[in-house]
């Protein structure tokens, strides 16, 4: 009778064990795949709030991690932003969810930013190159695999008109750019496309901006997404959503780059 009982509780605690496990959790020797996340203030996301996050997002995320520019570790919003989170926690938990398997993030984002200098691959010690070495050390970390890339940019442009009238071809340029440094050719790229309604005092280009965007591989449309009072950032409820229609793009674009031609 006791053998039984102790037979009986060493299956329960397995099962309980292999139900916490995370599902898709990969071998550190085998390639994970990595989704960028790059851009601006609301790829930053400095002005959402953590508390604004459902439930269910917050913490670590067993099927994600994200590199630190050291380590790999498991994702969760305090770590990667210190305050406030971007689309790639929303994105990590979809993204994770859709592919049953264990993904990485690598995030490199400021606030402030063009695509014309800041973030072009021809400006020596931009945030272009920052990425790239940073990329080059996640892969010393672990074997990865570059998958997609997402962008989230554009109101810095949308300030000027030069910048704003270059923007489409500086675009191609940076898709072009990322593919050869990542040593990702078929890498899958989707940009958000500039919210409708920025302030005409601040940002009188951004029609400009939102339809260069438009000739982006992809793009994942914001006009829905809720903002806070300066009609430019996405709150937390945004950022999640947005995150969300990432998920939703790049699934889209993975089966149709693996259906038969």
């Amino acid at each position: 009778m006791k053998q039984n009982v102790l037979l009986m509780l060493t299956a329960l605690l397995l099962a309980l064990v292999a139900a916490l496990m995370p599902t898709g959790a990969l071998a550190a020797d085998d390639p994970l795949p990595v989704f960028v996340c790059v851009g601006g203030s609301n790829m930053s996301g400095g002005r959402s709030k953590l508390e604004g996050l459902p439930q269910e997002l917050k913490g670590e995320q067993p099927d994600a991690l994200f590199f630190d520019g050291t380590q790999w570790r498991r994702l969760s919003p305090e770590k990667i932003n210190g305050r406030g989170f971007g689309a790639e926690v929303s994105f990590a938990a979809s993204m994770s969810r859709k592919l049953k398997l264990q993904i990485g993030i690598i995030k490199h984002s400021s606030h402030g930013t063009s695509l014309d200098t800041v973030w072009s691959p021809g400006t020596p010690d931009s945030l272009y190159w920052e990425l790239i070495h940073k990329v080059e050390a996640a892969r010393k970390a672990r074997p990865i695999t570059i998958v997609g890339l997402l962008m989230v940019q554009g109101s810095g442009d949308a300030k000027d008109k030069k910048k704003a009238e270059a923007y489409a071809a500086n675009l191609q340029a940076f898709i072009q750019a990322a593919r050869k440094d990542l040593k990702a050719p078929n890498l899958l790229f989707v940009c958000s496309r500039l919210r409708a309604g920025q302030p005409k005092d601040k940002f009188p280009f951004a029609p400009l901006v939102r339809k260069a965007q438009e000739t982006c591989p992809a793009f994942v449309d914001c006009d829905a997404l809720q903002v806070g009072a300066d009609e430019v950032h996405f709150t937390a409820q945004g950022q999640v959503e947005l995150g969300r229609l990432f998920a939703d793009k790049l699934q889209g674009m993975m089966n149709k780059s693996e259906s038969p031609h």
